[in-house]
């Protein structure tokens, strides 16, 4: 590949932003002023490489896997991340649950930090693992402090998925249990991924207020709903000093917070 090649690569994945997280081939031949036949050339490989992911219904890209994994490896050396950890070590010590840390991008859920539970029945999940936002407790909290506008891109963007009998759906239910979420503070998910998976989340926020990350605890639905309000008063108590030293405030209500 040659290095005007690989500029014009890396020039097209430049042309996803937060404004236009969804783009057709056309419109990144208007934005790149180069021919819609080249475009489709480094489409092809780009979305191979996984880099980029193409809908087969509406033939929209957006950024792909790869991104996410790569969000992952540049997100672990977040300050976040060096500020949760032993927050997340006293929350595995605590509970021996799996807890992980998860932030938004491009419409995705993705851990960039993780502990797993040592119990030999447990939910296990990989460091830079992705998921949509509508279905557990660990994207919805990320979804919960959005902005409207955010929220109506996500809807007209997005599909949600029924994974299982639990799944929340439709727009009606999810507005009052993203309501809900930030009323109470935190978000909780049994068997809408993975039947017999239970996870509590809570939000992190930075000085200015902005939802910067989400911290969750998850684990099999039996064990963690007979301990439901302990886990989540101590994960709460967990997400509210990470923000604190983020410049939040120890003494902010994270459930009164609309983001």
């Amino acid at each position: 590949m040659s290095l005007l090649s690989l500029k014009r690569g890396l020039d097209l994945l430049n042309c996803f932003d937060e404004q236009n997280k969804y783009l057709t081939a056309q419109q990144l031949a208007s934005r790149l002023d180069v021919p819609l036949s080249t475009v489709y050339r480094y489409l092809e490989i780009l979305t191979e490489q996984q880099f980029l992911h193409k809908n087969p219904t509406s033939r929209l890209y957006n950024l792909g896997t790869a991104i996410h994994r790569l969000v992952h490896l540049v997100g672990s050396d977040l300050p976040v991340v060096s500020l949760a950890m032993p927050y997340m070590e006293k929350l595995a010590r605590q509970t021996n649950e799996t807890i992980f840390l998860t932030v938004l991008v491009n419409y995705r859920s993705v851990c960039i930090k993780k502990i797993e539970s040592n119990r030999r029945v447990k939910l296990t999940i990989d460091e830079g693992s992705h998921q949509l936002l509508h279905a557990g407790a660990s994207s919805r909290i990320l979804l919960a402090y959005q902005e409207e506008h955010f929220f109506r891109q996500w809807l007209s963007a997005e599909d949600m998925p029924r994974y299982t009998d639990n799944t929340i759906c439709d727009e009606n239910s999810m507005v009052k249990e993203l309501e809900h979420t930030r009323n109470q503070g935190f978000a909780v998910s049994d068997g809408e991924t993975d039947e017999g998976a239970m996870a509590v989340a809570a939000p992190v926020f930075d000085a200015t207020g902005k939802l910067m990350a989400g911290l969750s605890l998850a684990g099999p639905s039996e064990r963690i709903k007979s301990l439901l309000p302990e886990l989540t008063r101590v994960l709460v108590e967990a997400t509210n000093q990470i923000s604190g030293e983020l410049g939040f405030g120890q003494s902010a209500n994270a459930a009164s917070h609309e983001g």
